[in-house]
């Protein structure tokens, strides 16, 4: 009996301490209990079910179409691939696991010669029937989207048949046993370029000549020893796709249409760059140069004597325009009130698009530029079943009777169907999302107008229940970024609680054209701000809400615009929650605040373009300059690695706050940078960010 006892007793403390998990990563705590961020599992089943990992993150068919390629990072599975037979995987009799007929894990692992702290499979293509090419990235920041995947030219090959999962290509050859190279010669960053025959594919290989980088088309053999890039030239560029001068670098090597192909997959047109801009050239003996600077334009496929462009400003492609590569003139092929490319469908073996889902005038539109296409009558006919979501019909088979179509939005994620042409069915494969279709909320599309009479566009969420809550979630960048009808954790989570979230794209968002864009430089704590506060309103207005229930938060740029609207427009925000934002806007400009940005050569000139040099104007949008002022509830929270906006604009903040007796809560997690962190992370300060915007903390 005392055994008994003695074992329950261990059992509960057991269980006690097991349930008493201490976080450990939260440091400099103001007016917050330091326990709420010890979160304890099964405490918010809202927040770790919209923190599911997603079953799948993309699927493709085969070229035979007899099977159906998963890439996973799942609860339920390890990072890799997952093969299986299609027509068993659509038999309800059979399922996933008796279809499985291949995995391949991906191991996580560092690469200490090319100097990346860890590896992911980013990417794969199916290249015959039985090989799969998988490209494994790192990660880098980037001015406009943070941390994000780097290509390394780094590629390994899954056999489905033997099981082998090989490496195929490293882009650095080892030292030489005798004499000397460069580094420069040798690495040899390689691009995919095409699947080609079962032989071999098509890679565009970068080498070094004298200082600049060339791209030769390769044809790269699959049972070719070692990882070097080695194989049989199709074509080599005369002209280099890296231009350097001193330390400033201009590449366009490393990007998947860095050669144009025909539909024999011979190369009819290849890029160059230098400090001036990109160029076409013909792939001929000379590599003959077409004479228009195509900077601000992504090449999508040439017919006849038109080469197709995708119009970007920022991240989002904006529109389609034609070259005539014969008189160099170019010419937009979309409705002037469409804005914002969210897919491009194109027939087998056509690379130029039959149809665009865009938005015009802020909704959905599928723009069709060839309705006499067999793909396009296909999809008109299939569209009208998903109102207002994101369509997507590719990946066709060789023998062109399967294809997969992809449905998106925010109230479904990302749903897979696969069309049989033979069978003239729908087959559903799945969804990527574990969150129960019932349990997301939809984003809805909505257009305003501002002080100065422009239309801007943003989206409203609304709970399921009542609204107890009006959060403006304030997107980052903020010049390129924008937002999107799609799947966001945190929205999902907040909306689950009784919140109406209202994203706003403003003035210097992308996908709306490089004027919207840049026409908001040195507007920081202007214009954008101005925008967001006018949307506002007009949601306050049409919700019913005022300000005592009114927050507004957001992370990176939208950190800094959070804080900033707790002075410029305290009569619409009871609270403010900024998490990595900068906070001085003098010390982000001369760059005393060693971001990592301001490490790289074009600093002064990237600074005077997105903030100018007006002293009183960088002050009046500085929160550090404007504590006083503050009139809001305010939190902050930044991460102590943060090398994009570093500790010390929080610190700064902190201290201008205490100075003038504003009262305030604040966090640092010491082990995060800029970035949310992983699910530990934000079980760690999801709820404490919630219970603050409800005014529960």
């Amino acid at each position: 009996m005392k055994k008994i006892l003695l074992l329950l007793t261990f059992l509960a403390f057991f269980r006690i301490s097991a349930d008493d998990h201490e976080y450990g990563w939260v440091q400099d705590i103001v007016g917050i209990d330091e326990n709420v961020f010890n979160y304890v599992e099964g405490s918010d089943p809202d927040l770790e079910m919209y923190l599911k990992s997603s079953f799948f993150t993309q699927v493709q068919l085969s070229p035979d179409g007899k099977h159906l390629a998963f890439q996973s990072k799942s609860d339920e599975f390890t990072e890799g691939l997952l093969v299986a037979r299609t027509d068993d995987f659509l038999d309800p009799k059979k399922g996933l696991e008796k279809a499985t007929v291949a995995k391949a894990a991906m191991e996580n692992t560092s690469d200490k010669v090319l100097g990346v702290p860890a590896l992911y499979l980013c990417s794969f293509n199916w290249v015959t029937n039985s090989l799969i090419l998988v490209e494994v990235c790192g990660k880098r920041f980037d001015r406009l989207q943070g941390e994000i995947f780097q290509n390394l030219g780094i590629f390994k090959l899954f056999n489905i048949k033997t099981k082998e999962f090989k490496n195929f290509i490293y882009p650095l050859e080892p030292p030489p046993k005798k004499g000397s190279s460069t580094f420069s010669d040798r690495y040899k960053p390689t691009t995919f370029i095409s699947a080609l025959d079962d032989e071999g594919l098509l890679m565009s290989v970068a080498e070094n000549r004298r200082g600049f980088r060339y791209a030769n088309l390769r044809k790269i053999f699959f049972d070719k020893r070692g990882t070097k890039p080695n194989g049989q030239n199709v074509y080599v560029s005369k002209e280099p796709c890296q231009f350097k001068t001193g330390y400033r670098v201009n590449s366009f090597c490393n990007t998947p249409f860095i050669y144009i192909l025909d539909k024999d997959k011979k190369p009819v047109l290849t890029f160059s760059s230098d400090l001036d801009g990109v160029y076409a050239h013909y792939a001929d003996d000379k590599t003959t140069k077409i004479d228009i600077d195509l900077e601000d334009y992504t090449p999508v496929g040439l017919k006849g004597k038109y080469l197709y462009l995708s119009e970007t400003s920022g991240l989002g492609a904006h529109g389609v325009s034609v070259l005539n590569i014969e008189t160099k003139e170019i010419q937009s092929i979309v409705p002037e009130d469409c804005h914002s490319i969210l897919t491009s469908m194109s027939s087998l073996n056509d690379p130029i698009p039959y149809a665009l889902g865009m938005e015009c005038d802020g909704q959905k539109e599928i723009i069709y530029f060839d309705q006499k296409k067999r793909d396009a009558q296909i999809l008109s006919q299939l569209a009208p079943s998903f109102p207002d979501k994101t369509i997507t019909l590719g990946n066709w088979t060789d023998a062109n009777d399967r294809a997969l179509l992809v449905i998106e939005d925010s109230s479904v994620v990302s749903e897979v169907f696969m069309l049989d042409l033979k069978q003239g069915a729908l087959k559903p494969i799945g969804r990527t999302s574990n969150v129960p279709k019932d349990r997301l909320h939809k984003m809805v599309s909505k257009k305003f107008t501002t002080r100065d009479g422009e239309s801007i566009y943003g989206y409203l969420t609304m709970p399921k229940g009542k609204v107890k809550r009006l959060i403006v979630y304030i997107h980052g960048g903020p010049y390129g970024i924008r937002d999107f009808d799609s799947y966001d954790f945190s929205e999902q989570y907040l909306a689950s609680k009784g919140a109406a979230i209202l994203k706003v794209n403003y003035r210097g968002s992308g996908g709306y054209g490089k004027d919207f864009m840049e026409d908001a430089y040195k507007e920081w704590g202007g214009t954008l701000l101005n925008d967001i506060a006018d949307a506002t309103i007009a949601v306050q207005k049409e919700i019913g809400i005022g300000r005592e229930q009114t927050c507004a938060f957001g992370a990176s740029y939208g950190g800094y615009a959070a804080l900033a609207m707790a002075y410029k427009y305290s009569e619409l925000y009871e609270c403010v929650a900024g998490g990595m934002g900068v906070y001085d806007m003098m010390i982000l400009r001369d760059g005393s605040d060693e971001s990592i940005y301001t490490k790289q050569d074009d600093y002064e000139e990237t600074a005077e373009k997105f903030w100018g040099d007006e002293a009183e104007r960088l002050i009046d949008f500085s929160p550090v300059f404007n504590a006083d002022k503050m009139k809001s509830r305010i939190l902050m929270w930044h991460g102590l690695q943060d090398p994009i906006s570093p500790i010390v604009h929080m610190d700064l903040m902190k201290q201008a706050l205490e100075d003038n007796n504003v009262p305030y809560q604040a966090f640092t997690m010491s082990k995060l940078g800029h970035t949310f962190g992983q699910k530990e992370d934000i079980k760690a300060h999801m709820p404490v960010l919630k219970d603050f915007l409800f005014d529960e903390l």
